[in-house]
Parts: structure tokens; sequence; C-alpha cells
């Protein structure tokens, strides 16, 4: 339990670190990370053949939904920290650049985290003692949450197919005016 409660105040202290010095830009910590992903993806696609800074890239780099990831993509353009460009393998999709703007603020963000880590280097070996480099690789081959299994929906009741209308006029109970 000690190790959850570290892990909370590690979290509690990067975040107060993050509103102070980079949050102060008005770029939360979750921007932050997209406009990091978008870089890491044009880094790959330089360095790689990799055809990467596609929606997808960046869903599968930042472990999220694509519902989330393209909302984030809209708000990050609105605010143009991100520049829309036509892919030119398939005409469906879109690049995800970094405009300045971006660039700046993720170079902002890293320096603030890097700040951090540098303060926090000695506490979080500490906490990793004494096997660090199995700790951090045991993190990343953990295995996702549980996802919460969806119950199966009750089927609704067929209701009964409407009869035509000369159907209808024979399940009617013969009337006469006359008796």
């Amino acid at each position: 339990m000690q190790h959850a409660q570290t892990l909370e105040t590690i979290h509690r202290l990067t975040h107060r670190h993050w509103m102070k010095s980079a949050g102060a830009l008005g770029l939360s910590y979750s921007e932050f990370e997209y406009l990091s992903a978008i870089y890491e993806q044009a880094v790959l696609s330089e360095t790689t053949d990799h055809h990467g800074q596609h929606l997808h890239d960046i869903v599968t780099a930042m472990g999220v939904n694509k519902a989330s990831a393209s909302a984030m993509m809209d708000k990050l353009e609105k605010r143009k920290l991100v520049r829309v460009k036509p892919c030119k393998r398939d005409a469906r999709a879109k690049h995800f650049l970094l405009s300045k703007k971006g660039e700046e603020l993720r170079v902002i963000g890293k320096s603030a985290d890097e700040q951090l880590a540098s303060v926090l280097e000695a506490d979080i070996l500490a906490i990793l003692s004494p096997a660090p480099v199995q700790t951090v690789a045991a993190l990343e081959h953990m295995p996702d949450a549980p996802k919460e299994e969806k119950k199966p929906r009750a089927k609704k009741k067929a209701e009964p197919k409407p009869k035509e209308p000369a159907e209808q006029a024979d399940a009617l109970p013969q009337l006469s005016l006359f008796g």
C-alpha cells in the first residue's frame, strides 16, 4: 500500500508542477501528450518507412480510443497547435502536423517535465530500488485493466406484424346492421 500512496503523491506533485510551469501557458498535460505523440510520429516517418501521423497512429501511440483522439485533434486544430494535411496515399486520411505554436508549447512542456524529473530523480530511483530496470520493464508489460463486460441487451419482444387490410377484415367479427 505504501507504493500506491507514493505514486499518488508523485502524481499530485507532478500535476502541481505542470500547472505552475506549462499550465500557465494554457496547455493541459493531455494536450501536451498529444503534441508529443504527433511529434514522435513525425520523427518516425523521417527515420523509417513509417507513414504515420494519421489519427490511427496517434490512437495507437497514445492508447486512447478513436473518438477521444478525434475530439482532441479538432480542439488542437482550432487552437492552431496542429495543422491538418491530406494524405497523399489515402484520400480519406489526414496527416496531423505540429504548427509552429504547437511545437513551441511541446518544447516548453518537455522542459517542464525534464525539470521535474531532475528534482524527483533520486526519489523515483529510491522507490524503484533495488531493481529499477526490472520494475519499469514489468510496468511496461503490465496487462491493461480488465474491461467491463457488456451485458447482453434484452431483446425486444417482436410486436405482431400489422395485418393487411383484407386480413384485418377477415379477422373482425362479422357484424350486420340488421341483426
